[in-house]
């Protein structure tokens, strides 16, 4: 397997993944201040592995990323200053009986591997996603709306519309400081995130849903997200959401 990064100066994205060439590309933009993080995050996480990162970048930049980037590492056990002490992962509807039977979050192979009828493809797979991606669960910034891939993998297509319809599942709220603390927290520059499962029991701070909220599952991912956002905020500032009794209010 490979991955290709190509270093840009888009101002349209920070970074993204995409399908070109015939490989799994990423796509980083010298734009975003913190660009030698997710540079340097890829190189590293991949050198511990058997997958190949091809690289289309000058010299001088890739020396430059080097020296910012300094002795950070992939897998610290601390957050940075871009990333937020909450973090958040969304699932379908179809999932969330099963997650809080388990109280697991659970990643895509080793949820094929629990399950026969389990899907045959991750949505990654319209991308060009290598199969390892598969074997961590992916998290989100608290600020960055993950519900259009929630969207995609319900309506079975690529659609980064945060208006267009879909059916909500559930946002899980999660303890990003105490994951990276754990030494849980990954970061392979495409993405952050825990390999095989997180444990809700220890990491969950609250989770979402559209029954939670009062509102129809038959929704947006523009609105679930925002609703979710503010009931978590007002949760947060009653102090509220420490107490598992508290995480469906």
């Amino acid at each position: 397997m490979k991955i290709r990064c190509v270093l840009t100066d888009s101002t349209e994205y920070r970074q993204f993944n995409c399908f070109e060439n015939s490989i799994c590309t990423l796509k980083i933009s010298k734009y975003y201040d913190f660009w030698y993080y997710d540079l340097c995050d890829l190189i590293d996480f991949y050198s511990d592995t058997s997958i190949e990162v091809v690289l289309e970048i000058d010299d001088n930049d890739l020396f430059l990323a080097r020296q910012l980037y300094g002795s950070h590492r992939y897998n610290e056990q601390t957050l940075r200053e871009y990333e937020t002490a909450v973090m958040v992962h969304s699932t379908t509807k179809e999932n969330l009986e099963s997650i809080l039977s388990s109280m697991k979050l659970k990643s895509w192979n080793l949820l094929s591997a629990e399950k026969a009828d389990w899907e045959k493809n991750p949505i990654g797979a319209l991308l060009g996603d290598i199969e390892d991606f598969s074997n961590y669960v992916m998290l989100s910034g608290f600020s960055q709306n993950n519900e259009i891939i929630t969207a995609s993998k319900n309506n079975k297509t690529i659609n980064t519309d945060i208006n267009q319809s879909y059916v909500a599942g559930a946002r899980f709220y999660l303890d990003a400081q105490k994951l990276a603390k754990d030494g849980l927290l990954l970061r392979d520059g495409a993405h952050i995130k825990v390999r095989d499962y997180i444990d809700l029991e220890t990491y969950m701070i609250w989770y979402s849903t559209p029954e939670i909220l009062g509102i129809d599952q038959h929704t947006t991912p523009k609105k679930f997200f925002e609703l979710s956002n503010e009931r978590f905020m007002k949760l947060q500032n009653y102090g509220l959401t420490n107490d598992f009794q508290h995480r469906r209010i």
